[in-house]
């Protein structure tokens, strides 16, 4: 085999930073925000670990990410949500067109327990929203969920500390938020892949009016931890994996 062909099958690998590329394009999926997505040379990138550093929790942050979970369920993919913070406004998720059929909240009790779920879920292909809490992820653990995320040509978006930003992160996508008045979110690009940090952009939330929906018809479950009829598990515990998703 020539270099140039064993350089060009080294550079498919898309855990090798190419540096500033075109190509990165190719590899971004829009996300419902036309300012985010120029911001973001694209939009979110493919199958990758996004971290979201929000200085605030309940800013709005999420609505970040309601166009990405719409479109994703709406084609039945399995939308997991672990360890988020408050309890999530159904309503507004309904209305904001998500299939509520398809979002899964996990609680989890210790941090090798939050890891597990994590990964669990990346391997088998679902969509995961998954937020820090109490713990501190270690770079080798993240490592680990973004090589699954793209195993599985999956998004992960992990909602980290602030304290986190100092720290080194495998994600390919780092941002701040954090919001200086009502109704309005600043974004800040701390690492882009291929590109320079330090861009910014301001987005307008415009409260739309929500009809009001009874909440026991509203069906996204709560666990404490993974439901059984999700697992299948060797005796031995050598297994463990999502099924019949």
């Amino acid at each position: 085999m020539h270099n140039s062909e064993i350089l060009n099958n080294l550079l498919l690998n898309r855990s090798i930073w190419r540096g500033s590329s075109k190509l990165a394009l190719k590899n971004n999926l829009p996300n419902g925000h036309r300012d985010l997505d120029i911001l973001l040379k694209g939009g979110w990138p493919k199958a990758e670990l996004v971290e979201l550093v929000s200085r605030q929790e309940g800013i709005g942050e999420l609505n970040l990410l309601l166009p990405t979970l719409e479109n994703h369920t709406q084609n039945d993919g399995l939308c997991v949500l672990l360890d988020p913070p408050y309890q999530l406004y159904a309503p507004a998720w309904e209305e904001a067109n998500i299939n509520l059929r398809q979002v899964l909240i996990v609680r989890s009790q210790k941090y090798n327990e939050w890891l597990w779920t994590a990964e669990t879920v990346m391997r088998n292909g679902s969509l995961l929203l998954a937020w820090a809490g109490n713990h501190i992820p270690r770079y080798s653990d993240l490592r680990k969920l973004k090589i699954a995320a793209l195993d599985n040509q999956q998004h992960i978006f992990l909602f980290n500390h602030t304290n986190t930003l100092s720290m080194a992160s495998p994600a390919a996508l780092r941002l701040e938020i954090y919001s200086a008045k009502l109704h309005e979110l600043i974004v800040v690009v701390r690492k882009l892949k291929g590109e320079y940090g330090g861009e910014s952009i301001h987005i307008k939330q415009i409260g739309a009016p929500i009809k009001h929906i009874p909440l026991n018809k509203l069906l996204a479950p709560v666990y404490s931890s993974f439901p059984e009829k999700y697992l299948s598990l060797k005796q031995d515990g050598s297994e463990k994996n999502i099924s019949n998703i």
